[in-house]
């Protein structure tokens, strides 16, 4: 089934009475169904939607580098548009910005085709064991060994394909432990994977090492590549510029900063989403309430509040 919309996941998630967390891959009842679509981007890249995720192909003479493969259920037909729309006959590289499995849903179709699949190498970890999160219904499973991610990464890695010389870097614990972008300069596109959700609150992972303080700083290197041209790619929403790379993460700092403040005194996650460190940003952004007590969750790991 197609996923939801990460706005409609964090909605979801905050409106269930049992207190469960609803997973990506299924719809509510009523709620329209994505279509994939193929958008054209220029310079034999073209961005796919209606996927799970936002995927971007880049075609070559040697095959199409996708990054990021949205979900499993979608994989034969995102993988025929996705060839389709750069002109190429065959995947030659995956890319996988980081293990959800919106990102992923590409890995064992190719694999078992020999593509070359990379990631950071937290990513490729994460997909070779069982992983727990409160998102999911149930754990998510190991990926087979043909599925796992080929080449990995510790802190950047350069290829290049088509032309371009592409830069690929790790984003830190962000909103996972392995995000991390690419940069195309000729064409002046970033990828950024989840870290940029301009579709509302992006998921904070911090069972997987994600965390606020992280996503901010994510953002200050994703700032020191962009420029006024450059066309960022998040992991769902719309394409974004510089500037909304500059308002998101001063909002995720504001946050940041306030919710810091909350654990010092003592407070607990609900606690904390009562103080509305969000308020402002909700008219915008939906109700940010996953959001805020899994960004205050992710502080454990890096504060400790005065004894």
């Amino acid at each position: 089934m197609q996923p939801l919309s990460r706005r409609g996941f964090l909605n979801a998630a905050a409106l269930s009475s049992a207190g469960l967390a609803f997973a990506p891959q299924y719809l509510l009842a009523g709620e329209a169904r994505p279509k994939l679509a193929a958008r054209d981007l220029g310079g034999n890249l073209a961005l796919i939607t209606g996927g799970g995720a936002n995927v971007l192909a880049f075609g070559s003479p040697e095959g199409a580098m996708l990054f990021d493969g949205g979900t499993r259920a979608n994989a034969k037909a995102l993988l025929k548009l996705a060839l389709s729309s750069v002109g190429a006959k065959k995947a030659h590289t995956l890319v996988n910005t980081h293990w959800h499995p919106e990102q992923t849903g590409l890995n064992q179709t190719l694999g078992q085709q020999r593509t070359r699949i990379l990631a950071h190498e937290n990513t490729r970890l994460w997909l070779t064991r069982s992983i727990e999160v409160d998102w999911l219904p149930a754990p998510h499973p190991a990926l087979p060994k043909a599925a796992q991610p080929n080449q990995g990464f510790y802190t950047t890695e350069t290829i290049d394909f088509g032309g371009e010389q592409i830069t690929f870097g790790h984003l830190g614990q962000a909103h996972t432990d392995g995000d991390l972008y690419a940069w195309l300069p000729q064409a002046n596109v970033l990828v950024a994977g989840g870290v940029v959700s301009s579709d509302g609150w992006p998921l904070m992972d911090w069972r997987t090492g994600g965390w606020i303080g992280g996503l901010v700083g994510a953002y200050d290197r994703l700032l020191k590549i962009a420029n006024a041209g450059t066309r960022v790619i998040g992991a769902d929403g719309p394409l974004v510029g510089r500037a909304e790379l500059q308002a998101y993460r001063d909002m995720y700092f504001t946050i940041f900063d306030r919710l810091v403040k909350q654990l010092i005194k003592g407070m607990g996650p609900e606690e904390a989403y009562e103080s509305a460190p969000a308020k402002e940003f909700e008219a915008s952004w939906g109700d940010s309430k996953p959001f805020v007590i899994a960004s205050f969750r992710s502080l454990w790991g890096h504060y400790a509040p005065d004894a």
